[in-house]
């Protein structure tokens, strides 16, 4: 029995190129459609009425013509300052707001802020120089309440990124960063989904260059046990920037989504705050 090379070769070939063309299609829909695989929001309707056990003020922070940003404002008693939240890439404000009694407990002000198309929020990201501006312009709004050395600039996961960026441009009193990644290009595109080339990601939040020309104390609070952002390749990593003014805390068993519910956690907090 005689073995046909050339329609081996032919299958092959075909193979091949129907592979390449299923790549390329979906690098491409990847490039139009990011926004949809970085971002996780919970769209809010206009009329939600949020509901907290702690008393609370709604306020809607404008960043660009026609956008507001929505945000939530918890007031401590005998306030020391305000912790600027920063959330990760899912939900919105009704459910990251729930965590305010953490920092309300230990005499801060909170504010709870959803980025473009989160929640109650208007707009659209198509960049993320536009989640930069934006940021900064939440930080310029809580400085006309607050004297920067009130102010602790906290960001977890997503966030993370955002809060270094903030702490970098201005001089709060400490940044505070959970379960923080050293680069989002470099978590998508090396950890989270390797096929993913860092050239067509429209995203690149640099914590690692942001922390650079960080003034102020860092704070990094991580899971031992999270599998979504290792500590190993970012939080550890971070903290080598400027290890004389970054603290690092490992977690123990908290995955990614569960630092906060800690009891080692809850008692950092009365040291860091």
């Amino acid at each position: 029995m005689s073995i046909n090379f050339y329609k081996i070769f032919r299958f092959l070939k075909r193979f091949i190129i129907t592979l390449v063309v299923l790549y390329v299609a979906s690098l491409i829909f990847l490039y139009l459609k990011q926004e949809r695989f970085f971002f996780n929001p919970k769209v809010l309707d206009k009329n939600y009425k949020y509901s907290f056990k702690e008393p609370f003020e709604e306020l809607n922070i404008p960043v660009d013509a026609n956008i507001n940003l929505n945000a939530v404002k918890f007031k401590a008693n005998n306030s020391k300052g305000i912790l600027l939240y920063f959330h990760g890439n899912a939900g919105a404000i009704h459910e990251w707001g729930t965590r305010a009694h953490l920092y309300l407990e230990n005499n801060y002000d909170v504010l709870f802020v959803d980025y473009r198309g989160y929640g109650k929020s208007d707009g659209a990201y198509t960049n993320s120089n536009e989640l930069l501006s934006d940021v900064q312009q939440v930080y310029n709004f809580v400085k006309k309440d607050y004297k920067e050395t009130e102010i602790i600039v906290f960001g977890f996961s997503l966030g993370s990124g955002l809060a270094s960026y903030v702490a970098s441009k201005n001089k709060p009193k400490q940044l505070i960063l959970g379960a923080p990644y050293y680069s989002w290009q470099t978590l998508i595109a090396d950890e989270i989904a390797p096929p993913v080339p860092k050239w067509i990601m429209k995203y690149d939040i640099k914590s690692y260059e942001y922390l650079k020309t960080v003034s102020c104390p860092i704070t990094i609070f991580c899971g031992t046990r999270d599998f979504l952002v290792n500590p190993k390749t970012n939080a550890k990593k971070l903290q080598t920037i400027k290890p004389e003014q970054t603290t690092l805390y490992y977690i123990t068993d908290a995955g990614h989504n569960g630092i906060h519910i800690t009891k080692q956690y809850h008692d950092l907090l009365k040291t860091v705050l």
